[in-house]
């Protein structure tokens, strides 16, 4: 029960047990403060200036929440206030329950949600959180929790919250495996790897020839990134990335000639896909002699 429900009542109960106090009290006290005495006693005050008595009147004033300044209730007004405001209370706590039973069997039944549009996935269920990632349209995540219009979510490396309205819950079995359920950065790389045997030429971009930066510029192209053609302007238009954090999808720079001369893509486990002059689009280890001797660090363009 609120704590405005039990002032109401514990008001009238003292206001009358008060009023037989009163009775047998030989010094002929205020007969109602024994009311005022056992209310201060649970925590709420009680002055002059907030507890007055008139009558067969109670008038509470604003501090206890109950009445508005200077209004009076009779104590049956009082007794059918605090009836109203207790189903009140009842109705909100069934609706409350109704609710969490619902969300209880959908996460019983679902265990994915689907992108309806590209959204964000942020750190808190709010609008105003930060955004982690992008969780593009047609992308299906892991569904972890569900409440008050936000969805918990797993996507990739991120865990996280998208907004309900432009999802749907779906069986995450039903995708998995599949390039709905693969990360922008998996599906870069698997999308690079279909250049593989692409020769080498130099200022090239297409699948007749390629370079090293315009293989990136093409393939980073295909998911809506516009990158110039040239291993510098690359670098510098992408966010540094530490070995350790470096992640598939990101460009791997290297100074094979002077400068900022070479850059590939980082696909994990030590290795990256790039454009060789001797080899064309290959697939080659940071850990060979050559490349680590070069290796100028990593950038990351998609965040």
């Amino acid at each position: 029960m609120s704590r405005r429900i039990c002032c109401l009542l514990l008001a009238m109960s003292m206001v009358l047990s008060g009023i037989v106090i009163a009775l047998a009290d030989t010094r002929q006290n205020d007969p109602y403060a024994a009311a005022l005495e056992t209310l201060s006693a649970a925590g709420v005050t009680a002055s002059s200036e907030q507890v007055l008595c008139s009558g067969n009147s109670l008038r509470l004033s604003i501090e206890l929440g109950m009445l508005s300044e200077g209004e009076c209730l009779s104590l049956t007004e009082l007794s059918a206030q605090a009836v109203q405001l207790q189903q009140e209370q009842e109705q909100v706590r069934s609706e409350s329950v109704a609710a969490a039973t619902a969300m209880a069997a959908l996460l019983v039944q679902y265990d994915g949600v689907l992108a309806n549009v590209s959204l964000n996935l942020r750190s808190e269920p709010s609008t105003d959180a930060s955004v982690l990632r992008t969780l593009y349209a047609g992308k299906v995540a892991r569904l972890l929790d569900a409440s008050d219009g936000w969805y918990q979510v797993e996507f990739g490396t991120s865990t996280g919250y998208v907004s309900a309205e432009y999802c749907q819950v779906v069986h995450y079995g039903d995708y998995e495996g599949t390039s709905a359920t693969a990360t922008l950065a998996e599906d870069l790389v698997a999308f690079a790897c279909t250049y593989l045997g692409t020769p080498y030429r130099y200022g090239g971009v297409s699948r007749s020839g390629i370079d090293c930066s315009g293989f990136t510029m093409m393939v980073f192209a295909q998911f809506g990134y516009h990158l110039a053609h040239g291993a510098t302007d690359q670098y510098y238009a992408s966010s540094r990335v530490s070995d350790r954090d470096r992640q598939p999808g990101d460009l791997v720079f290297f100074n094979t000639t002077g400068g900022i001369s070479h850059v590939g893509i980082y696909v994990g486990g030590g290795q990256f896909i790039h454009a060789s002059s001797s080899r064309g689009v290959t697939i080659s280890s940071l850990s060979n002699s050559y490349y680590a001797g070069t290796y100028l660090g990593a950038g990351r363009i998609i965040h």
